[in-house]
């Protein structure tokens, strides 16, 4: 029986017409190009390569059905998908209790304190990959940057990207105030981009973890269909000693049903409100690595270098939890392994750990 490589169909929005072609461990990528490049001609155009790392060995390619039938008879390739399309998963509605639920223990009460190591994440490098970041915001103070951008500009048009910074990072409104967050935009002005450039975007990190040889988080409050690609992605950049925090989603169901919120090496965060109750909207299910504020969060906006938002969403919980694993792994190095950071996520969902929190498990 001839060899045909798998085929995973988009349950969702999708690039028309691009496929995510992944190789087998021991095929040579460039070498596999060059000769589907020369067969194929002008009927296949690479989008993508992937040449900053080893995240995936694969690439993105716009291809005819004709063309895609061929691929599939390639023993080469382990598996193709389709391009699917992700998403930010905020939602809007319109303080910070979130800061002082991740300090304390307990029900929210005011007055809200936020009580943190004067380390306050010096040293962390944090990824967000997102709609791009203000970097001119005074939050920042100087300690945001743009790093790499998949859409013609680095502005963010949309607000979310800023809005997660400033909850890593702020000054007012941040959990580790010492840190540095890098903008990678993965996500367009309408707030959704393919899963191709989120890919890219972590090829990108892990190439500058590389190079920098700083600890290094990455926090991705987007999501969408399943999609085997990006979750391989998501793991494969996990081994490389980042942590990878991602949103759980907002469609009220299983995690499971959505990527990267299923990639087994995420970090996947759901959202509680002020009672530490489920938010309605938050995804949920065993998948799930850990709970955060997600209601009603205040942060930095993008109106002008003093502006705020507020905003709720898994979006709005995740960079809670990248802001204190930038905490607790600021100085450690690249001493820190995921065993240690699984343990502060256990101490901290049963609330028996002294010191930083990050949300008990919610209740009923």
């Amino acid at each position: 029986m001839s060899y045909r490589a798998a085929f995973y169909p988009c349950d969702g929005p999708k690039a028309e017409g691009s496929y995510i072609v992944k190789l087998r461990d021991d095929s040579v990528k460039q070498s596999f190009i060059a000769t589907c490049s020369a067969t194929h001609a002008e009927q296949l155009d690479i989008t993508h390569s992937f040449e900053e790392s080893d995240v995936f060995n694969g690439f993105v390619a716009k291809c005819s059905e004709e063309v895609l039938d061929a691929l599939r008879n390639r023993e080469d390739i382990e598996y193709i998908t389709e391009d699917a399309i992700m998403r930010k998963s905020d939602i809007q509605r319109g303080s910070t209790w979130g800061l002082h639920r991740i300090s304390h223990v307990g029900p929210v009460e005011r007055p809200f304190e936020y009580d943190y190591p004067s380390s306050a994440g010096e040293g962390v490098n944090v990824y967000v990959l997102d709609t791009g970041i203000f970097v001119g915001h005074s939050e920042f103070e100087g300690r945001a940057r743009n790093g790499r951008t998949f859409h013609r500009s680095f502005q963010d048009v949309d607000g979310h990207g800023t809005h997660c910074a400033g909850t890593i990072i702020g000054k007012t409104y941040g959990v580790a105030k010492k840190a540095e967050a890098i903008a990678v935009r993965v996500l367009g002005d309408d707030g959704s981009g393919t899963v191709s450039n989120v890919i890219g975007g972590i090829d990108w990190v892990i190439g500058q973890h590389r190079s920098l040889g700083k600890p290094s988080i990455i926090s991705m409050s987007l999501g969408g269909p399943v999609n085997r690609a990006i979750d391989d992605a998501v793991n494969s950049a996990a081994d490389k000693g980042i942590f990878v925090v991602v949103a759980a989603g907002n469609e009220g169901e299983d995690a499971s049903n959505s990527s990267p919120a299923r990639a087994e090496k995420a970090f996947t965060v759901g959202a509680i409100d002020q009672e530490d109750k489920q938010a309605d909207f938050s995804n949920f299910g065993p998948l799930l690595s850990i709970w955060a504020p997600g209601v009603d969060i205040l942060s930095a906006g993008i109106r002008g270098p003093k502006s705020t938002d507020t905003m709720s969403g898994t979006s709005m919980a995740t960079p809670h939890v990248a802001g204190v694993f930038a905490l607790y792994i600021s100085g450690k190095g690249d001493n820190i392994v995921h065993a240690e950071v699984q343990e502060l996520i256990k101490r901290s969902t049963d609330a028996t750990g002294a010191g930083l929190l990050v949300a008990q498990v919610p209740k009923a």
